[in-house]
């Protein structure tokens, strides 16, 4: 979406604000959009980025490596699992 045309919405948005006259509208759309900000914001935390993803990969990969090579000692399932 261009510059335009996002500044080009948030004026209809705020011409259809302008035009309510209900206060219980008016706190009920506030409402909704104070939901919407806090579930983006969730939803950017919950989000890993295509970076993260593929630095586990290469990480985990080079730990198969080293063990695959004898220089790194992996633990069993049960060793892993009586950790916990």
């Amino acid at each position: 979406m261009t510059t335009m045309e996002l500044k080009s919405l948030k004026m209809d948005l705020v011409e259809e604000l302008l035009s309510l006259n209900d206060k219980e509208m008016l706190n009920r759309v506030k409402t909704y959009l104070k939901r919407l900000k806090k579930m983006e914001a969730e939803k950017e935390e919950d989000e890993i980025s295509k970076e993260e993803i593929l630095a586990g990969i290469d990480a985990g990969l080079k730990e198969v490596k080293l063990s695959m090579d004898g220089k790194l000692d992996l633990k069993t399932a049960r060793e892993f699992l009586n950790e916990l």
